[in-house]
């Protein structure tokens, strides 16, 4: 946890009193300061770690500790199956895939392959940078590589949650506690893990990122008794922001653009600023299909029942090549998002960490979100909001732009529209200084 969060040697003593102990004034005894230097360091170690209160700070630092289950909480940081950990480790202690086959019973196609899927989940280019994450995380002893992995390094999500009516609802808290307040929303096909890139230039002009799973995505519990879309996932983030005492927050919604129209709707004095960042257009307002990912919307418009077979079946079968595959597949008719798919070795880490959760079968909000969309949901319009943007850009996969142009104008009339030369559907990855840009200074 120090080590990740760059906490000094004193800041970690009185984190690691306040697991033990569970209060500050108990810990400052403990540790043998004042009170008021214990209420110093922990308004630091706040600071650093982009958390609110003393509990979630205990929570996280259980969730990374070696004295749990090391596999699960290298899963929880780097989002590796208990067994990439095991080849992981074992290269980080330098040992041969002979060795690594042996010890683990695996053939050597086996360890090739999940040693390819480890590179690319971790956005590593060689055994060295593995070598050196795995260092920084695990405080490995045996390891000579120089630790550096920081959280705006993009191979860690911090985790909290709260409950909304009994549900755990999810979050990460970047910090700074005193920055302006912007709460990223997902993608249906990802969850709450934003691009590292954006987090990094939304911290350097000041603002406090956050990012929370709707319901069912992630690591929040789905919603009770199926309410209409995204009314729960609006009050989740009006739930969050009362949590964290925030009264007004700027949006940035990737794809989920009618998620933004309905938190502005249900909570109008919450949100200030808002970046729709390519919003998909309701069904209605997408004539043409593009790419393979468009047709298998369209299958899905055609018959609902096919969205939960077909996306157990891909997480079922998914490894992190095949998706890799798959995005080059898919992304061949746009050029800037194929070069991203290819070489781009960020990207691929955080495409794979944002999509980690179908493969642990957490698939309920996606399925609702498609079954919603395919039967052709829409949102009433939101004239006003002048201070709003729509940040197309000029290639996309799935739909025309022009399609998604037309239908946010008669939904966001009074709302200023900027295309994105160059970019493609992953413009949030891509051109990350531009959407940052696109809201404002904080």
């Amino acid at each position: 946890m120090a080590r990740i969060f760059a906490l000094s040697d004193r800041q970690s003593a009185l984190l690691w009193h306040l697991v033990e102990t569970g209060g500050l004034r108990e810990a400052a005894r403990v540790m043998g300061c004042s009170y008021i230097s214990a209420r110093n360091m922990l308004a630091e170690i706040k600071a650093k770690c982009g958390l609110d209160t003393i509990p979630m700070l205990v929570g996280q630092t259980l969730a990374m500790s070696d004295d749990r289950d090391v596999g699960a909480a290298f899963h929880d940081l780097f989002g590796l199956t208990d067994r990439q950990f095991a080849i992981a480790r074992a290269i980080a202690v330098r040992k041969s895939r002979a060795e690594i086959g042996e010890a683990l019973g695996l053939s050597d196609a086996v360890v090739d392959a999940e040693m390819k899927n480890i590179h690319l989940i971790l956005g590593a280019r060689n055994a060295a940078e593995i070598v050196r994450l795995v260092s920084a995380a695990l405080s490995h002893g045996q390891v000579d590589a120089e630790p550096e992995v920081s959280i705006l390094g993009g191979h860690v999500l911090p985790g909290a949650s709260i409950l909304v009516d009994g549900r755990t609802v999810a979050y990460s808290d970047y910090g700074p506690a005193g920055g302006r307040p912007v709460l990223i929303l997902h993608s249906t096909i990802t969850a709450r893990a934003p691009p590292t890139r954006l987090v990094r230039a939304l911290w350097r002009r000041g603002f406090r990122t956050l990012a929370i799973d709707r319901p069912g995505f992630g690591d929040s519990d789905a919603a009770r008794d199926q309410p209409p879309p995204y009314r729960a996932a609006s009050d989740d983030a009006a739930a969050l922001c009362r949590t964290l005492g925030i009264e007004r927050i700027d949006l940035i919604a990737r794809g989920s653009g009618q998620a933004a129209v309905s938190l502005a709707h249900r909570h109008p004095d919450l949100v200030d600023r808002a970046i729709l960042v390519n919003p998909t257009p309701a069904i209605a307002h997408t004539p043409h299909d593009r790419g393979p990912l468009g047709i298998v919307k369209r299958r899905f418009a055609a018959n609902p029942a096919l969205i939960e077979l077909t996306i157990r079946t891909l997480a079922r079968f998914g490894t992190a090549t095949r998706l890799r595959d798959g995005m080059i597949r898919s992304f061949r008719d746009s050029a800037p998002d194929l070069a991203l798919a290819e070489s781009d070795p960020q990207f691929i880490a955080d495409y794979l960490r944002a999509t980690r959760d179908f493969g642990r079968g957490r698939i309920r909000g996606y399925v609702e979100e498609q079954r919603a969309w395919a039967t052709g949901f829409d949102v009433a319009p939101l004239p006003g909001k002048d201070r709003w943007r729509i940040v197309q850009a000029a290639d996309y996969v799935l739909h025309a732009p022009e399609a998604a142009i037309g239908y946010w104008r008669a939904r966001l009339p009074d709302t200023p529209l900027q295309r994105v030369e160059g970019a493609g559907q992953m413009l949030a990855y891509s051109h990350p200084d531009h959407v940052a840009d696109a809201l404002g200074p904080a």
